[in-house]
């Protein structure tokens, strides 16, 4: 079995996969109520770095697209920092989060990007 990632909606972390090893886990911020992040298995068919969301006008450095609406895990350049969304989202209110991407600190989506070939299973749940 290869590489694949886990995105768990609900504990806001992410987990690579090499076989059944965990090579790394990562503290994430997904999607808002108004815009959910998709649960399922998907692949990640496109890498992009640097890049900039044409959509919403804001970076999304270290991007990995898993679907074809845009959805991608990637850096998050919010004001605040990454922690403080992630607290306030899992514990408080569903306001906070993304347009359904999976962010990551900058260090973290570095790592996973380098890490991560085309054709990587995404299994959001």
């Amino acid at each position: 079995m290869g590489k694949r990632i886990e995105v768990s909606l609900s504990r806001q972390i992410l987990e690579a996969y090499e076989g059944s090893k965990i090579a790394f886990t990562f503290d994430c911020v997904s999607g808002d109520d108004s815009h959910p992040t998709d649960r399922g298995t998907f692949y990640v068919f496109r890498k992009h770095h640097p890049h900039r969301s044409h959509k919403y006008d804001v970076q999304m450095n270290y991007a990995m697209f898993f679907t074809q609406d845009g959805k991608a895990i990637h850096q998050y350049h919010g004001f605040d920092p990454l922690s403080v969304v992630r607290s306030m989202k899992k514990g408080v209110t569903e306001w906070f989060g993304s347009h359904g991407c999976v962010r990551l600190t900058e260090e973290d989506a570095r790592k996973l990007y380098q890490w991560t070939p085309l054709g990587t299973a995404v299994r959001v749940r």
